[in-house]
């Protein structure tokens, strides 16, 4: 790899353009390290830039959380500058030019991350004896932790379209796309590599990993992290009937499943906000969590965020319903197409608020649904029932009745518990519900997966058949 193509690490790994991209100046930056740096110093640099990584998906994570959310009608963005709201929602959205920059950030987001973490891997590789044998376990562990979330984030966008899993060291040779399926199989498949890594990771990582990471900031307990994100992984896959799961739902990935949540930080008796967090900052040049009412008030929820709310024995809503939505003063009122609303959301108040990457809440519904496909359906009822009495201040419910009682209550339970944190358009399209997802206008429909972006149609216009874009 040529100095050219290290420094220039914002360059996504599917061939986006190099217009801009120069040598770095020689005044250091120790956010950015220069190739020289690394080589000087390797022990310092690579740290850095594996702390780098996490930053990226820190930056990205915003703009996921709140894209998803508008195409899962939760969130709308009614933006006194233009529409941005309206065209996630209509036919335009199947246009690889009408979503412009929000889509676009939803492709190069992750693989911005995705390269930058492919880059300290080889660094890491060329630095030798410079780390010990578990240092350099540790960090490969991490990173490939990283590419498999980041990959998972734009599968989880492009959905039947697939994805590119495959990264080169010349940043403008085109990857082949891979299914839906392969895709999902890989990332599975990276994060079982990454387990091993971890387990030969020694006691500490060779640099203090971010705040939101607290419990995790070993190689031990990144594992519990690193098998959290791999039963979400496997939870997808059996929900879908993804390549080698069998049909929808059936039990060989939730089984896979229900083996990862065992090594992963799941505690029934413990805080269900337990887990890792991108954590944001206020500070000059740092990065803000951009959906919070400070920052952006245009941000609301869903005119129809009440809907469906289940009550309390006092009669009281739902306590997560209480806890993260509140009414506004006056109705919200779009300045371009749309629909009013009385709601937003307070889950994200300040720049600083967190955004959940994981939480405890989240690995006891998966179990839920892992149990209940895998024919353990009490189980299944008393998971589904800790969350309901703990998070929501309900009732517990009876056995469930059929499939359809228990997939209702569980997406009940995802939707409350999960809310606003990139779930649940996912979730509805997973079991095949996107049907159901309001359609306030007429010229709204339910979107099941983003195009491909302009500029990647661009790219890959002249490039052999079986490098083109699907769907361009």
């Amino acid at each position: 790899m040529d100095a050219r193509s290290i420094t220039c690490v914002v360059v996504g790994a599917l061939g986006a353009a190099l217009a801009g991209c120069t040598e770095r100046l020689t005044v250091p930056n120790f956010q950015n390290p220069t190739v020289a740096s690394v080589a000087a110093d390797p022990l310092a640099a690579v740290p850095l830039l594996a702390t780098g990584v996490l930053r990226n998906d820190r930056g990205t994570m915003p703009t996921y959380v709140l894209d998803v959310g508008i195409l899962g009608r939760e969130a709308y963005n009614y933006s006194a500058v233009s529409d941005i709201t309206a065209p996630w929602l209509t036919s335009d959205v199947n246009s690889a030019t009408t979503v412009g920059a929000a889509a676009n950030a939803l492709w190069t987001g992750p693989y911005v991350t995705v390269r930058d973490a492919f880059i300290t891997l080889q660094l890491i590789e060329a630095a030798g004896p410079v780390f010990t044998v578990p240092q350099r376990n540790a960090l490969q562990g991490l990173l490939h932790t990283e590419i498999a979330l980041s990959l998972l984030y734009a599968i989880n966008t492009r959905h039947t379209l697939g994805i590119t899993v495959d990264v080169y060291d010349d940043p403008t040779k085109l990857a082949p796309f891979v299914s839906r399926d392969s895709a999902f199989a890989f990332i599975a498949a990276l994060l079982d590599q990454a387990q091993t890594e971890l387990a030969a990771g020694g006691t500490s990582f060779p640099f203090t990993l971010p705040s939101g990471f607290a419990g995790f900031t070993t190689p031990a307990t990144f594992t519990k992290l690193n098998r959290a994100l791999a039963a979400r992984v496997n939870a997808y896959r059996a929900s879908l009937g993804a390549a080698g799961c069998g049909a929808a739902r059936s039990a060989p990935c939730y089984q896979l499943v229900l083996g990862a949540l065992q090594s992963s930080f799941l505690d029934p008796a413990g805080s269900l906000a337990t887990g890792a967090f991108h954590v944001y900052s206020a500070a000059s040049g740092d990065v803000a969590n951009s959906n919070s009412n400070q920052a952006n008030a245009n941000i609301v929820a869903h005119a129809k965020a009440d809907s469906g709310i289940q009550k309390k024995p006092d009669g009281g809503n739902d306590n997560r319903f209480t806890a993260k939505v509140i009414k506004l003063s006056s109705p919200k009122v779009p300045q371009y197409t749309g629909v009013a609303t009385n709601w937003d959301y307070s889950i994200y108040a300040v720049r600083t608020d967190p955004i959940a990457i994981i939480r405890n809440e989240e690995l006891i519904l998966l179990r839920a649904e892992a149990r209940y496909f895998t024919g353990d359906h009490g189980g299944a009822l008393a998971d589904i029932n800790l969350v309901r009495t703990k998070a929501g201040g309900l009732n517990a419910r009876t056995s469930f009745t059929s499939d359809d009682d228990f997939l209702d209550e569980l997406l009940y339970n995802r939707r409350l518990s999960l809310l606003f944190e990139g779930h649940r358009w996912i979730d509805m399209r997973r079991f095949g519900r996107l049907g159901q997802l309001t359609l306030d206008l007429p010229s709204h429909i339910a979107v099941a997966g983003l195009p491909l972006p302009q500029l990647e149609c661009l790219e890959r216009a002249n490039a052999a058949a079986s490098l083109r874009g699907p769907g361009c």
